[in-house]
């Protein structure tokens, strides 16, 4: 794929009006490629829930108690409850502008990819690079944004590059080597999946917050981590800081 022949829609997560772009742009530029900010299980859930079938995310007791699965449990589950509040109160369903892209894709005879990275590879990456008090603090900060609700209505600020930088710069700051695993290491695996497409036309479809950090790793491919440095489980803190 030559990067000139690739086009990135940055879209705001629960939002009507990039579900709009979204379908309006596809439809325009009939690629040969729409890419998403999807891994295959995300991708499925999606289908499953488009079909009307109910999803059982209840994990076993003894999954819970095994390993690091509790802080994983807690974080991840809190933050999926506070992504689907903020869609109900804004009635978009979170994922809406990912599977509008794949419908659009479908009907204009794209080839769909899927190019982010496993969601429990990312997730678990994020607990094994934090300390406690960072996750701790994280918590707390979920947990208090339950209760804010000054910013919801005006969703489509969360895409001008001001509110993300904001955003991104109080999630570095809370733990520099979470972000790292959630923006920085996305970043540099999807560009390096855009990259390994073969067809000329693609359009890739992810959150604004990922769109400028894609487009620094696109630009220097040299700079992406091998597969087997962004796909292993383990953290090595020591490493990660020496990037701060």
């Amino acid at each position: 794929m030559e990067i000139e022949q690739l086009k990135i829609i940055g879209t705001a997560h629960v939002s009507k009006n990039s579900i709009e772009e979204v379908k309006e742009i596809i439809h325009s530029e009939k690629p040969d490629v729409v890419a998403v900010e999807l891994d295959v299980g995300r991708y499925q859930k999606l289908m499953r829930e488009k079909l009307g079938l109910k999803e059982d995310d209840q994990l076993s007791v003894k999954d819970l108690i095994r390993g690091e699965n509790i802080s994983l449990f807690i974080i991840s589950g809190l933050l999926t409850y506070l992504q689907n509040k903020i869609g109900d109160e804004l009635g978009v369903k979170p994922g809406s502008e990912m599977l509008a892209a794949i419908e659009a894709a479908e009907e204009v005879g794209a080839k769909i990819a899927l190019i982010d990275r496993d969601i429990r590879i990312t997730m678990q990456r994020i607990i094994d690079s934090m300390s406690l008090r960072e996750k701790l603090r994280l918590l707390f900060n979920i947990l208090a944004s339950f209760f804010k609700r000054d910013e919801i209505e005006d969703v489509e600020s969360l895409k001008s590059e001001d509110t993300l930088d904001e955003v991104m710069e109080y999630f570095k700051d809370i733990s520099p080597q979470a972000y790292h695993v959630l923006v920085d290491e996305r970043d540099a695996y999807m560009a390096r999946k855009l990259l390994e497409i073969p067809d000329d036309k693609v359009i890739a479809v992810v959150g604004a917050g990922h769109k400028k950090g894609i487009k620094h790793y696109l630009q220097n491919p040299e700079k992406i981590p091998p597969l087997t440095e962004l796909l292993s489980f383990k953290q090595h803190k020591s490493t990660l800081r020496k990037q701060y």
